[in-house]
Parts: structure tokens; sequence; C-alpha cells
């Protein structure tokens, strides 16, 4: 059974109770209103024929003190205590033959006899001593009410048919209204799984303020998340292509000018197995970025541990300083400073850093450590030439590189940036590059702080 059947028969069903459940209110509450009303009136003709001083006198009870008090389709009668009926005036003979019940106190109630609806009310008559001497019972007939009633059940079961026969075509017009939306999204889904497409819902969807509304923005928001890793992917399977085929073009070009002549030749022989050599250690240093890029995309950071930050850095800038014979200066705010991560991947941030500010750069490299509210803030500023602002958001792009900075004979893979924010962003901080032409390019990376008890 599909969506909208099942919606169309529960909107039928619902709406098929709600006009029982009212219609079953509204016969008992005009039924409880004209019956109180009835009641009213024989309450007052009883405190009226009460007001009779020969009703307190029990040997002058008879029926013609009362007859003066008789109406049509009405009952009056006085009942002793032993139950027999002293005086009684009707005109009605279904009011007649129902039994008298002799009570101590105030009565009232409705019965339903043979479709006939009747009413009694009974109210003690108390003489002196306040000692009651009798019983004044009052019936009437409520022929109107029910003839009233009867039209009124009518109406209503009319009224509950229409609705029953109506419901279905107002439900089969609210489900499509309801349903269309969520038929549209489903052939939009359809046709992206069999042509491949990204395709957006229309604005007539999205633009609703409703659940729906919320439904078909998100779907377009994953859309076009979607199709922008899917052109991301194409771009890094295209530039990852390019990389790896230029070192192999120049490794199968040297190899192919030995095996033809160039072995006889030391010069030559020399030339291209410098030639393999660099192309070979560039091949493996890209193969490297991109399984260390990989590696980082499918780490989950669920272990955190407190990372003294200040004795990290010191000792990565050492290690750099060591390797590149470069000054690397380095100032911390507070040696207490530390952030919760992972040892390991920071110092690899680290590494990326210091590593570019030093191949871009001639001159010092500054590094800077310093608490900013809830955060850690590690700054690494080159003096280098500095990279155009515009060209300053697609650094983080896979094998991205600005032309007149990142050259190819620095020996970047491009994949560097690109890994150092996958490690910021599984840290939960943030990284940005500020720049100027000419004098030098600023890293700046924050990182939520950790409280210092994890040590003591």
């Amino acid at each position: 059974m599909s969506l909208r059947t099942r919606l169309m028969l529960l909107s039928c069903v619902w709406i098929l109770l709600i006009v029982v459940f009212f219609n079953w209110f509204i016969y008992y509450y005009i039924l409880k209103k004209t019956t109180d009303n009835e009641v009213r009136q024989l309450w007052n003709k009883a405190q009226i024929i009460l007001r009779d001083p020969e009703i307190y006198a029990p040997s002058r009870w008879n029926s013609g003190q009362l007859q003066q008090y008789l109406e049509s389709d009405t009952l009056i009668r006085i009942i002793s205590p032993n139950g027999a009926v002293r005086a009684q005036v009707s005109s009605s003979e279904e009011l007649s033959a129902h039994p008298a019940t002799y009570r101590t106190q105030y009565h009232t109630y409705v019965q339903n006899e043979l479709g006939l609806l009747i009413l009694f009310v009974q109210v003690p008559i108390v003489g002196k001593n306040h000692v009651q001497i009798g019983l004044l019972e009052l019936g009437k007939g409520l022929n109107v009410v029910a003839a009233f009633m009867d039209l009124l059940v009518a109406g209503l079961t009319v009224t509950t048919g229409s609705v029953l026969l109506f419901s279905p075509l107002v439900g089969f017009f609210y489900t499509k209204v309801l349903v269309r939306p969520i038929r549209q999204l489903l052939e939009t889904m359809r046709t992206i799984r069999s042509k491949g497409d990204f395709i957006l819902l229309s604005p007539q969807i999205t633009a609703k303020k409703d659940e729906l509304g919320e439904l078909g923005r998100t779907f377009n928001e994953m859309i076009v998340c979607l199709q922008e890793n899917d052109r991301r992917q194409k771009h890094f399977v295209a530039d990852a292509s390019h990389e790896l085929k230029t070192p192999l073009t120049v490794i199968e070009s040297y190899t192919s000018l030995l095996r033809r002549w160039g072995g006889q030749d030391p010069a030559i022989r020399q030339e291209a197995l410098n030639a393999i050599h660099s192309e070979t250690v560039r091949l493996k240093g890209l193969i490297d970025a991109l399984l260390r890029l990989a590696e980082v995309e499918r780490l989950s950071m669920t272990e955190l541990h407190p990372v003294r930050i200040a004795e990290l850095i010191r000792s990565t800038a050492e290690q750099m300083r060591r390797a590149f014979g470069r000054d690397i200066i380095v100032r911390i705010g507070s040696e207490e400073i530390q952030c919760r991560g992972d040892e390991a991947r920071l110092k690899q941030l680290l590494i990326i850093l210091l590593d570019n500010a030093i191949k871009y750069s001639r001159k010092n490299v500054l590094v800077e450590c310093d608490e900013e509210e809830r955060f850690v803030v590690i700054r690494v500023t080159d003096q280098g030439m500095g990279i155009p602002s515009e060209e300053l958001p697609l650094l983080f792009e896979r094998f991205y590189r600005v032309d007149k900075a990142r050259s190819r004979g620095t020996g970047g893979s491009g994949l560097g940036l690109a890994i150092a924010k996958q490690i910021v962003e599984l840290h939960q901080g943030s990284i940005r590059l500020e720049s100027e032409e000419g004098k030098g390019t600023t890293a700046t990376v924050k990182l939520p702080k950790s409280s210092l008890t994890a040590f003591q």
C-alpha cells in the first residue's frame, strides 16, 4: 500500500472519528440542556404546589386539590410513606401506568419507555417537627423534546454520511498536494541514480516554510556538497595522474636513452642516473604524501590527550633547524600552555608549516604560541615573497601551487596544506593564511585548550 493511500485512509478515519465524537457530544449536550430546562419547570411547579397548606394535612389529600395544577402530558400524585398513592391526576395513560416509588429525599430521573421520554421529579412533603409525611411526584412526557432529538439524530446522521462520502475525495486532493513534493524528490533521486547527474529540487518546493520545504533545502544542500566532492575528486584524480605521470615519463625517457645508446657514454649515463634518482625520490615523496593524506582522512580522533604544545614546538623547531640548517625563532607565551589532541598528528602539522616556511623564504622563520580565550594559537611566519590574496583560499586544495612561489623546483607536492587542514579539523580547530606579496606569509592555527589537571 502506497504512502498516499495510507494517508488518505488515515485522514478519512480521523475525520469520521472526529465527526462521530462531535455528533455524540452535540446530541447529549442538547438533550441535557433541554432536560434541565424541563426539570427546572417541574421543580418550580412543585414549589407552587407545596405552598398550599392543605398539602401538609394527609386527611385532606385528594385528586381534586391537584387538578388545578394539571397540564397536558403531565402527572401529579402524592405517595404515602407506605407506598400507596393517596392522590393522583394525570393527562397521560403512560405516566399513570408508571409504578409509584416512595423516597425520603429529592430525586429526579429521566426514563425512556417504549420510545417515550418521561421525566419525573420527587419532592418530600415535610410536616411539623420536620417529619416527612408523604412524597409529591410530578411527571411529564417529553414528546416535543423527543421529536426534536429524533430530528437532530436524523440531521447528524445525514451529516455523518455526507462526511463519510466526501472525506475520501477531500483526502485524495489533500494527500495529492502533500505527497507531490515527496514524489518529486523520489523522481529526482531516481534520475540522479540512473543518469549520474546532480539535479536540484525546484524552488517551488524549497521555498515552502514547512518540514517538506526544509527537507527539500536539506536535499539540495546535500546535492551541492556531493557535486563539490565529485568535482574535487575528479580534480584530485587529474592532478594526481599528472603529478605521477611527469616523473614516470622522465624515468621512462632516460631508461630508453640508456637502453639505446647512452649506456656507453659515461656522461650521459651519469646524467640519466641522477635524473632517475631525482624523479624516483620525488615520486616516493608524492606517494608518501598521498598515503599520509589518506591516513589522516581515515583517522577518527576519539582518543585525545593533553599535549604540552610548548615542548612540542621547541623540539620540532630544533629538529627542523638541524635538518635544514636554518634559524627558527620560537616565542612561547607560557610553558604551561597545552591543548587536547594527538601528539604525533600535531607534530606532523608543525613539520608541514615549518617546511613550507623554510622552503619559500631565505630569512629566519618565526614560530609563536600563546593563549586566546578557549584556544591555543600557533603562528608560523616566514619572510618570503608572499602569496597573492586571491589565491590564499585555494592553497588548501590538493596539488594546488602558486606558480611563482610554489615551483616544482622546491620539491613540494601541493598536498602539505591539505593534510594540515585535515589535521586541524580533526582537532576541532581552525587554520588560516595571511600573506602580503614581498613581505611574507603567516599561518595561524587555533586549537582547543586543555586543563592542566591531566598532568597532576
